[in-house]
């Protein structure tokens, strides 16, 4: 898929003056229909294509973090993909993952026969922003005219595949190797996360922790190998555990085996992995560090539902 072929300067919008996201995709699908609206069959409006990109908005944010917002729609009448970009100087309030504003927007329009164009533009466009000099440059550019010459004069040209770099999440919450188990505890219950990734203040990854493992730290051995439990219903499993509890670092109880990948690791390859063996989860790790997390929601969310 060459991605550049759909970089048009007539649809860049430097220095939105937009407020509020709703405004930012008005004024990106406006700037569409102002150009060109060749891109879609019968009788579809403006108006129309607003309500579809704000409908899909209102189900989940499109605010991915890192300043960027990705709002989109599927729409049957639409016959080719279809890119528009704004950026501005104030930043506009997406609800994004990572809570901070978003000063780049790329509004994506694809035919509903074809859900997969806007992940693989949105996945050239993640790889390019994802270098802070490309981001940075891009938000410095007066005109739209320079804004697509950055992107055109990028690797932008050609995405094949979807790869774990363009699915992946920055993780909630990690876990140091000397965090005190209690600490542990209280983030997985602030954050409602069954796993932390462990690492070390230079972020190097070391495995996992996770609300199995410290179950099955407090349970006593023989208590897993029984079929019932009814004649020791009363008994306390968790005596040992809240005993010791308070001695207890990651570094004492963290599984050192769990699911990676890089961040080139394929879409068919994480499917792979995720379903013959069953993992609900793969941290991404390059260079021995943690880069991010993807878990089965995020399929859902980033491809299927997309």
């Amino acid at each position: 898929m060459d991605v550049s072929h759909y970089i048009n300067p007539q649809r860049i919008i430097a220095n939105l003056s937009a407020r509020t996201k709703q405004e930012a995709i008005r004024s990106l699908v406006d700037k569409v229909f102002e150009t060109d609206s060749q891109w879609f069959e019968g009788d579809v409006t403006d108006d129309d294509i607003y309500g579809k990109v704000i409908a899909r908005e209102n189900i989940q944010t499109t605010g991915l973090g890192n300043g960027i917002a990705f709002p989109h729609a599927r729409v049957q009448e639409c016959t080719d993909l279809v890119l528009a970009i704004g950026t501005s100087k104030a930043g506009i309030d997406f609800a994004s993952l990572d809570t901070q504003p978003c000063d780049i927007v790329c509004l994506l329009i694809s035919p509903e026969q074809k859900p997969y164009l806007i992940l693989q533009m949105m996945a050239s466009l993640v790889r390019f922003f994802a270098d802070k000099q490309n981001s940075e440059r891009v938000r410095k550019c007066s005109s739209g005219e320079d804004i697509a010459q950055l992107l055109k004069g990028s690797v932008l040209a050609t995405t094949k595949s979807i790869l774990a770099r363009d699915l992946m999440k920055p993780p909630k919450k990690t876990a140091l190797l000397d965090t005190s188990l209690e600490k542990t505890t209280q983030i997985m219950h602030l954050y409602r996360l069954e796993t932390l990734p462990v690492v070390n203040e230079e972020n190097v990854f070391f495995g996992e922790i996770s609300c199995l493992k410290i179950f099955t730290y407090g349970v006593p051995e023989f208590f897993r190998q029984l079929q019932t439990v009814s004649f020791v219903k009363h008994l306390d499993p968790f005596e040992k555990y809240f005993r010791v509890k308070h001695g207890l670092k990651v570094k004492d109880l963290y599984d050192r085996v769990a699911g990676t990948i890089s961040p080139d690791t394929t879409l068919m390859e994480i499917i792979f992995e995720m379903t013959t063996k069953n993992r609900s989860h793969l941290f991404v790790v390059e260079d021995g560090k943690l880069a991010g997390v993807i878990n089965r929601f995020s399929i859902i969310d980033r491809v299927l539902f997309f």
